[in-house]
């Protein structure tokens, strides 16, 4: 009984926290038709800007985590404009210039910052006792924050006129333009809010596994995964499987090893590719 109610606690804070990376990869898939190999250094420089802020300048807390949110921000979309824009329409340019461009970013780490990882200080100490399963309030607070930020973005986007624009680009570019909408625009606030998310993801992650260079590389895994398992392009198909592969690596972590926890991800991506290519939701790619 212990070992399942530690899966449902400790796989929906991992599930949320993982739909934070996910849902900004998929968003600017759904809506650019790109896909973003660059998006987990986004995590990383979040992890990074908040080690600089709050332990190396001593920043405020909440200052300093809006200021690392703010400069991710900032670089995701100075790339999206003076890197991706010009040949946007080249995806085989996007791939290869958005790979090398995490490489850079995971070099400049490693001269600026060394190869070793950057304790991060928890954005608020202690912890709690859930159903004898003790978790610290830094778990509490990822969670909060990430669950937070996805009902925030799911009301944004149907809610509001600018959402529905990108809802709009994102389901007929054409039709889109043809009644006004800038897909420039469009495609500008889709990067802010990919970038901005996956930065949260990092500085939330950094004081639980510390800031590292290479830290970009698994979440960007994950959030492959997670986008084909969920349905490529579908927010829905990307919260849904990001929360199932949560509680499926908790478990495997807990009733075999840490060590197996990554097989989860390989053996779900070879089941949906071989059961239901189209993924949960079942949206079809174009």
């Amino acid at each position: 009984m212990t070992t399942l109610l530690t899966v449902l606690v400790l796989g929906t804070i991992w599930g949320a926290q993982y739909s934070l990376i996910a849902v900004g990869f998929t968003l600017i898939f759904g809506v650019a038709r790109l896909i973003n190999l660059a998006h987990g250094s986004f995590y990383m420089l979040g992890a990074y800007f908040a080690y600089t802020f709050m332990t190396v300048m001593e920043i405020n807390t909440i200052i300093a985590a809006i200021m690392a949110v703010a400069s991710t921000v900032l670089i995701g979309i100075a790339i999206d404009r003076f890197g991706i824009k010009p040949m946007r329409q080249n995806h085989h340019y996007v791939l290869i210039f958005t790979l090398c461009l995490a490489l850079f970013l995971q070099e400049l780490i490693f001269v600026v910052y060394g190869v070793y990882g950057k304790a991060v200080k928890s954005f608020i100490g202690g912890e709690m006792l859930i159903w004898d399963i003790h978790i610290t309030y830094q778990k509490i607070l990822t969670l909060i924050v990430s669950g937070s930020l996805i009902i925030m973005l799911w009301l944004f986007i149907k809610k509001t006129k600018t959402g529905k624009s990108i809802a709009a680009v994102a389901q007929n570019k054409d039709a889109a333009i043809y009644v006004g909408i800038q897909d420039e625009k469009v495609y500008l606030i889709t990067a802010a809010i990919s970038a901005g998310l996956a930065s949260v993801a990092g500085l939330l992650m950094s004081p639980i596994i510390e800031a590292f260079p290479t830290m970009w590389v698994f979440p960007l895994f994950r959030a492959f995964v997670i986008v084909i398992i969920g349905g490529l392009g579908s927010i829905r198909g990307a919260i849904i499987a990001s929360m199932l592969l949560g509680y499926a690596e908790t478990f495997v972590s807990l009733a075999l090893s840490p060590n197996y926890s990554d097989m989860v991800y390989l053996v779900a991506i070879i089941l949906v590719l071989t059961i239901r290519p189209m993924g949960i939701m079942g949206k079809r790619a174009e």
